[in-house]
């Protein structure tokens, strides 16, 4: 059997790059020898069609913007979870219980944020400014640390990115018929389908060269699925000390 793989927690280079090493490690043992030939092809022609898009989304003068402004963002959003961090052991009781309470806060949306996906960070950074905002203990233990440029800091940085990102979306789309994520799940589609047909074949046949080929397959799929296991899992972060 050909192990099993989550596709979807795959960045697009990730993906692409994936796709490509499987379509050429079938291409390599003889599609046609594996009756999968035809299979393979569709595969093998989306995952072209996908490099297309993505090359062209890459060569987009936003997409360089948007990395510095990912970056910025990150930058902010890392550097207040630090403080905040550092000032739950302050000797000063309020400086720490307000410390703490943000620390809190933070905690109710997942750690790691600078390592999302870029739509869910965007999504996650307004949550969080949302809660400071609006709660007056929030806003008020950001007061006590004086954290308030940072918080516009971050502010500005999200902002700014998700009009940059929208921009792109609109120039991306304006430009190309077939948007990535599109021709991104068409690529799954083939991929599963190609999956589907080796095994099916190889319970069949069960010859030397299906054996081979899921394999190389399998030894390929375990590589990605350390790395998606390394990116869900991060560094442990310390815990925060409680409130006395």
């Amino acid at each position: 059997m050909i192990n099993a793989i989550d596709l979807a927690k795959l960045r697009n280079g990730e993906f692409l790059q994936f796709g490509t090493n499987v379509s050429d490690l079938v291409e390599s043992n003889n599609p046609k020898g594996l009756n999968v030939e035809p299979q393979h092809l569709v595969f093998k022609t989306k995952i072209g069609e996908m490099g297309e898009l993505f090359n062209t989304e890459r060569a987009s003068p936003i997409t360089q913007e948007l990395v510095m402004l990912d970056d910025r963002r990150d930058r902010a959003i890392n550097g207040i979870s630090g403080v905040i961090s550092a000032y739950c052991s302050h000797f000063v009781p309020e400086t720490a219980n307000a410390a703490n309470l943000l620390a809190g806060d933070l905690q109710l949306f997942g750690t790691g944020v600078a390592r999302q996906n870029l739509p869910s960070e965007t999504a996650l950074i307004n949550g969080i400014i949302n809660d400071w905002e609006t709660k007056p203990g929030l806003t008020a233990a950001l007061a006590t640390l004086g954290l308030a440029p940072w918080v516009a800091e971050l502010k500005t940085a999200n902002q700014t990115f998700d009009q940059k990102y929208i921009e792109r979306t609109k120039e991306y789309g304006a430009a190309n018929p077939d948007t990535l994520k599109a021709k991104r799940d068409e690529t799954m589609l083939a991929y599963y389908e190609l999956r589907k047909y080796l095994e099916a074949y190889s319970v069949i046949q069960n010859t030397p060269e299906y054996q081979k080929t899921i394999n190389e397959l399998n030894a390929l799929i375990d590589q990605y699925n350390l790395l998606i296991n390394s990116r869900i899992k991060g560094p442990t972060p310390a815990p925060a000390p409680a409130i006395k």
